[in-house]
C-alpha cells in the first residue's frame, strides 16, 4: 500500500480573492501564491460560511455551518463534542498540528490537534519596544482607522512565529517518519495595516483604484453596517488610500511567511509527497461600499480564494459554487479516510480529478447571527431576522450597487431563494456531533 501523503494547510486572515498577483492585481505582490498557484487548482467560486473569523474557521475545522456547531459570531461557543478534521486523522496515526489564529472559542476542548501552538505567543519572544509599537497601531485603527508604515521588522509579525514553529514542527515529523496534518493560519493581513517600512514605502498610492459606490437607497437594514459607515464617514481619500496602500503592504508581508513554509517543503525534498491547500477565513471591504472590515455579506467579504495542490495533479481552474464545509470531506477523501457523519461539506475529488459537476451544487449559504445569506450563479438573497433586505443580481451587478430587494418585480426570484434557505437550515439543522 502506497504511503499518504502529508497535508499542509495555510490560511490567512482579511485577504481578499482578488488580492492576488496571479490573478492579474498589480498592487499584490504575492510571488508565493502566485507560484503555489501556478501547480494548484483554483476554485474561484470558493465562499466561506460567515464573513468573520470564528464561525468561518469552525467551520473549516468541522465541515459543518455555523447554525450547526453553533459558532455564529466570535462570541458563541461550539455545541460539545466538536468533531474536526484533527479528529479523522487522529484515527489514523497522522501527526495534527495546529498553529497560528485559529480562534477555538473553548480553550479547554479537545479540537483534535496536538500541538497547538497560538500566534499570541510570539508576543512573549518580543522586546517591550516591539510590543509598545504593536500595541499602538492596534489601538489607532482602532480609534482612528488609518494605515502606515511601521518600525517592525519582517521578524517581529506573529506571522513570522507562525511560520518558523511550521517550520519546526514539520521538519520533527518528517525526522520522525510520521505523516502529518499541519494547519498554519497566519494573521496577516488583518488590521492593523501597519507593514514595515520598507514594504509601505514601495506602493504607489497615486495607483490605487477607488471602488465606485451606491447611492442612499441602496443601504442594507443592518445597524452595524450603518455604524462602520458612521464611523469612517469622515476619512479623506488620503487617509483611505494610506489604509488601502497598508493592506497590500501586509498581503506582500505574509506572501513572504508562506513561502518561507514552502521553501522548507522543497528542502526538506517532501513536495511530491505533500497536499498544500491555502484558502483564507473571509476578505475585506477595502472602501468597498464605504466600509473596511468584514461582518456582511458582500463578495469581498464572503467570497475567498481556494488553492489545492496535489501532487501530480495538473493545474486548472473550476468554476463550481464551493464551501469552506468542503475542505474537511475533501481531505478525507483525497487520503482514502472514511468521512465523519457530521460533515456536512461534499468533497472536492471528483473536481479536482477534472470530472463533471452535472449535478454539483446550485447554492451556497453563509451567516453571521440573525443574517443569513444565500448565492446562487447569478442572484444573492440577504436575510436580516427572516426578513428579505437585500437582493443582487450578481451576474448583471458584479458590484453588488443596485440592491433590488423591492423591486416588485423579483418578488418571486424572493420567495424562491428564501425557499432554498429554509430547506438549507432544514437539511443541515443542528444535531449534537
Amino acid at each position: 500500500m502506497a504511503k499518504r501523503k502529508n497535508v499542509l494547510v495555510m490560511m490567512c486572515d482579511h485577504h481578499r480573492y482578488d488580492a492576488l498577483g496571479f490573478l492579474g492585481n498589480p498592487m499584490a505582490i504575492t510571488p508565493n501564491l502566485d507560484e503555489l498557484a501556478s501547480r494548484s487548482v483554483l476554485f474561484e467560486n470558493c465562499f466561506n460560511q460567515s464573513p468573520v473569523c470564528s464561525p468561518a474557521r469552525h467551520s473549516l475545522a468541522t465541515g459543518r455551518y455555523a447554525h450547526a456547531h453553533g459558532v455564529l459570531s466570535n462570541t458563541h461557543m461550539p455545541y460539545p463534542g466538536m468533531v474536526t478534521i484533527g479528529h479523522a486523522l487522529r484515527e489514523i496515526g497522522y501527526r495534527r498540528i495546529n498553529l497560528g489564529h485559529m480562534h477555538w472559542k473553548d480553550l479547554e476542548m479537545d479540537t483534535g490537534f496536538e500541538p497547538w501552538i497560538s500566534h499570541d505567543k510570539w508576543r512573549r519572544a518580543m522586546s517591550g519596544d516591539v510590543m509598545t509599537r504593536y500595541a499602538w497601531e492596534s489601538d489607532h485603527i482602532t480609534r482612528r482607522t488609518t494605515g502606515g508604515p511601521s518600525s517592525r521588522t519582517r521578524e517581529q509579525y506573529s506571522g513570522y512565529y507562525v511560520a518558523n514553529n511550521a517550520i519546526e514542527e514539520i521538519s520533527s515529523a518528517v525526522e520522525n517518519g510520521d505523516n502529518f496534518l499541519c494547519w498554519a493560519a497566519f494573521s496577516e493581513p488583518h488590521p492593523p495595516f501597519y507593514p514595515p517600512k520598507e514594504i509601505y514605502e514601495r506602493i504607489d498610492q497615486s495607483k490605487i483604484e477607488l471602488p465606485e459606490q451606491s447611492g442612499e437607497g441602496n443601504r442594507p437594514p443592518s445597524e452595524y453596517i450603518l455604524k462602520r459607515r458612521r464611523e469612517w464617514e469622515n476619512l479623506t481619500e488620503v487617509e483611505i488610500r494610506q489604509m488601502i496602500a497598508g493592506y497590500y503592504g501586509m498581503v506582500e508581508l505574509v506572501d513572504g511567511y508562506i513561502g518561507m513554509v514552502m521553501d522548507h517543503i522543497d528542502q526538506l525534498g517532501i513536495r511530491d509527497d505533500t497536499i498544500v491547500i491555502w484558502t483564507v477565513d473571509h476578505g475585506d471591504q477595502l472602501w468597498e461600499h464605504e466600509l473596511f472590515l468584514k461582518f456582511n455579506m458582500y463578495e469581498a467579504s464572503v467570497h475567498v480564494p481556494l488553492l489545492v495542490d496535489i501532487p501530480g495533479n495538473p493545474p486548472g481552474i473550476r468554476g463550481e459554487l464551493v464551501e469552506h464545509v468542503d475542505i474537511f470531506p475533501t481531505i478525507c477523501d483525497l487520503l482514502g479516510v472514511e468521512i465523519p457523519g457530521t460533515v456536512q461539506g461534499r468533497s472536492l475529488a471528483p473536481l479536482l480529478e477534472g470530472g463533471p459537476s452535472a449535478e454539483w451544487r446550485e447554492a451556497i449559504f453563509s451567516q453571521i447571527r440573525d443574517v443569513q445569506m444565500v448565492r446562487t450563479k447569478d442572484m444573492k438573497l440577504v436575510l436580516y431576522a427572516g426578513k428579505p433586505g437585500e437582493l443582487y443580481d450578481i451576474e448583471r451587478d458584479p458590484c453588488e450597487l443596485d440592491n433590488l430587494v423591492t423591486d416588485p418585480g423579483y418578488a418571486s426570484t424572493i420567495e424562491s431563494l428564501r425557499d432554498r434557505i429554509l430547506d438549507w437550515e432544514r437539511t443541515n439543522a443542528p444535531t449534537a456531533f
